[in-house]
């Protein structure tokens, strides 16, 4: 599929390639990521309201 968009003249589009190599690779650990990041901010509020 790439062979037939530089047969036609177009460039690859890097924004698009960045875009995808941010949200699609790897999805498991960004989500495994904010699930930790969401579990120390409950614990973090949950101790400042202690004291």
């Amino acid at each position: 599929m790439q062979n037939q968009a530089n047969e036609h003249g177009k460039k690859p589009n890097k924004f698009a390639a960045v875009l995808k190599k941010i949200f699609v690779h790897n999805i498991g650990w960004k989500l495994l990521s904010l699930f930790a990041a969401a579990v120390i901010w409950a614990l973090s509020v949950g101790l400042t309201g202690l004291m």
